[in-house]
């Protein structure tokens, strides 16, 4: 049986090494003087939907970015909002924001695509840039968030940019552990991008060529799906342009975004992400949620196995100790990246709940209905 153990943990620790050795490879920003004269017109595009009270936030950060303002526009688009987002908007354009433009959603587009797909691809076609960004419209970020961005574009191979996004809230554990978690995701998807095999990315955060989007032929092959807008148009992107997918590992282009406020929200939103976990277009995607739930299982039945019969517990800790120190090597350095601090309490009791928490994501994802933004989805 413990054959079994080493096996397990052992294929999790060079998943790990991997990991750390991917995330070195990232992507970092070019010299400011070699992208100065570096301004490709960019259309960020947002589909906004029931963020009225965040909008306010959202409209200073991009009001107050370096970037010239000659040389990018915003392109709202409402997903059916329920409360005032739209007037929101309205009320924070001001006279000299006369490249921020507001769209309302399209009904007949909703025959093919889910709705904030239908959103997000009516802001595409309208828009005038030679690259497309996108945001949530519950974020913020930086004064040079376009500039950066724009900049990783500077090689004409680079087709998709995945930028970090990073959440933030308040003391409480619940709030932290999401941080923590939320931090773990994105260092895998700058690691799997450092190793040229891209399996994830942030809508909140992320960037492609226009020209890319039309020729893999933007969200077909995946219309219906209700996530996944991001990964699987990188995925699309990654099988035709080999090598051109860009993890920006640049300070500068981090995306903030606030944490849930209850289990619930948490786990609606956790489900809704790994609805999609057999769906992707590339195979080694697919296998990555497999073996970890069967490690995550595989350290419950050890534990309840040293319980029953501790003659291996030596063993058992060794093995445990060992995982807890490659994930807390690779936390540490994701979230100094993120500029987040890294809390060695929050990380261990994340440590010690996280196998039960992923286990329990996992089988619910297979049964049942999730709620977002006042949508009820079956899994």
């Amino acid at each position: 049986m413990l054959i079994y153990f080493f096996t397990i943990f052992f294929l999790y620790y060079v998943f790990i090494l991997l990991m750390l050795y991917g995330w070195g490879k990232t992507n970092n920003p070019l010299p400011n003087r070699q992208t100065a004269s570096f301004t490709p017109f960019i259309s960020v595009i947002i589909a906004v939907r029931n963020e009225e009270k965040n909008i306010p936030q959202l409209m200073d950060c991009l009001s107050n970015q370096s970037y010239a303002r000659d040389h990018f526009e915003v392109i709202f688009v409402d997903d059916h909002s329920e409360d005032n987002t739209i007037g929101a908007i309205e009320k924070a354009i001001t006279k000299d924001m006369k490249n921020v433009h507001i769209m309302k959603p399209d009904f007949s587009d909703e025959k093919n695509y889910t709705p904030k797909k239908a959103a997000l691809i009516k802001g595409i076609n309208a828009s005038i840039g030679t690259i497309i960004m996108m945001t949530d419209g519950d974020c913020w970020f930086g004064k040079d968030w376009i500039k950066s961005v724009s900049a990783a574009f500077y090689d004409d191979k680079t087709m998709f940019v995945a930028g970090a996004v990073a959440l933030k809230g308040s003391t409480k554990l619940l709030s932290k552990i999401q941080a923590l978690e939320f931090s773990s995701l994105i260092g895998s998807s700058g690691a799997f991008i450092g190793l040229n095999y891209p399996i994830m990315c942030n809508g909140a955060n992320l960037a492609f060529r226009k020209d890319a989007f039309s020729n893999v032929n933007g969200y077909q092959g995946f219309a219906k799906e209700t996530s996944g807008d991001d990964v699987f148009l990188m995925q699309k992107i990654h099988r035709v342009y080999k090598h051109s997918i860009t993890f920006l590992k640049d300070q500068k282009s981090i995306v903030y975004s606030n944490t849930l406020n209850t289990i619930s929200e948490l786990i609606s939103q956790r489900k809704r992400w790994a609805s999609k976990w057999d769906k992707y277009p590339l195979p080694f995607s697919r296998f990555i949620p497999i073996f970890l739930f069967i490690h995550y299982l595989s350290i419950i039945t050890l534990i309840v196995l040293v319980i029953i019969s501790p003659q291996s517990l030596v063993e058992a800790v060794i093995l445990l100790l060992t995982k807890i120190f490659l994930d807390g090597l690779l936390m540490k350095k994701v979230m100094d990246f993120c500029k987040l601090k890294f809390d060695i309490f929050t990380f261990l009791v994340s440590e010690v709940l996280y196998p039960f928490y992923a286990i329990f994501i996992g089988i619910s994802v297979q049964f049942g209905n999730y709620n977002w933004k006042g949508r009820s989805y079956k899994v």
